[in-house]
């Protein structure tokens, strides 16, 4: 499973204290300068915050809040507000697994719950990940994540979720994940859907959580030769609405991430409107498959994601959205 987020996260959880690089104190002056006064420079904010990466969003979050005793979230939130612009700001001006954490409350804020930022930030994450979201949940909010989730979902996708968020996706062991394994979890797979009156939920979470990435590809290579399609193709005809795209999505993740990153950020843009939230958290998290530019999406869609861009938004959200999309992702 690919990791999208740095190192430095595990390392501050671990009590390690963060390493700043010689540029972050300048990064965190731009960023005073540009919120100084009457009102806001945005020209400048875009600049100082849209090219960051993950690692220097980090260590831009912590280090501000420590030479300014502010919390630089609460810094744009005053300054930007509730708009596109300012929900974007707000967002990279969190650690990153703080802003995932924010993402999942709006999720749950309001009537009804957003399934599609739900499955954003559980479907198809490392065990490490996992757990300091867990963590950081209820640092900052007092609940317990999992709990939260359940009360909002209901059905094969609150099941789902439960599963993702128990973090027990195994370590790849070859001597453990063999051929005949793979043979008898494809053959199980099956069974469970397939094969059967009804579909076994359960099974087929079992192995689209528990199987490390490596496994599961051989996994579906079985199942492809058993049933002439993948398991992403089963999934689909098994379950159904939110369910059935957060398992795949947790399952493609792990088969080939970076095109379900594309496929991700595409669908925030679809059909009548565009979900500019849901498009802001998706590149935000997704930096880390992207690499500049994000040429995954290119040969996916055969644009490249800033055109694609353009031709939704406009102003200083857009200019800080492209910006986002060509930051150099150091991990």
């Amino acid at each position: 499973m690919v990791c999208l987020w740095p190192e430095a996260v595990f390392d501050c959880q671990a009590g390690n204290a963060p390493d700043f690089p010689a540029d972050i104190d300048d990064i965190c002056e731009k960023i005073r300068a540009a919120t100084k006064g009457w009102g806001t420079n945005e020209k400048e904010l875009i600049a100082a915050l849209g090219p960051l990466g993950p690692v220097e969003r980090y260590h831009v979050a912590k280090r501000y809040e420590e030479q300014y005793d502010t919390k630089l979230v609460d810094l744009m939130d005053k300054e930007s507000g509730g708009s596109n612009f300012g929900n974007a700001v707000q967002l990279l001006a969190q650690p990153i697994e703080e802003a995932e954490c924010s993402i999942i409350k709006k999720a749950c804020s309001g009537v009804g719950t957003d399934e599609k930022l739900v499955i954003l930030v559980v479907s198809g994450r490392t065990n490490k990940e996992i757990k300091v979201l867990k963590k950081t949940f209820f640092k900052m909010y007092g609940e317990d994540l999992a709990v939260k989730l359940a009360g909002e979902l209901k059905g094969d996708m609150e099941r789902l979720v439960t599963a993702c968020l128990q973090a027990e996706e195994e370590e790849f062991d070859p001597e453990v994940h063999t051929e005949e394994k793979a043979e008898e979890d494809a053959r199980l797979f099956d069974k469970a859907g397939r094969e059967r009156v009804g579909t076994d939920e359960a099974t087929l979470f079992r192995v689209i959580c528990s199987s490390p990435p490596e496994y599961l590809k051989m996994v579906n290579l079985k199942y492809v030769e058993r049933a002439g399609y993948s398991l992403a193709r089963s999934v689909e005809k098994e379950l159904d609405g939110d369910a059935a795209k957060a398992a795949t999505h947790a399952l493609n993740m792990k088969l080939k991430p970076e095109e379900t990153a594309a496929l991700f950020i595409e669908s925030t843009m679809k059909g009548l409107g565009t979900d500019e939230y849901g498009l802001t958290a998706s590149i935000l998290m997704y930096q880390a498959l992207m690499g500049t530019g994000f040429p995954a999406y290119e040969k996916e869609y055969g644009k490249s994601l800033e055109s694609r861009v353009k031709g939704e938004l406009k102003g200083d959200f857009e200019k800080l959205i492209l910006e986002m999309i060509d930051a150099e992702v150091k991990m």
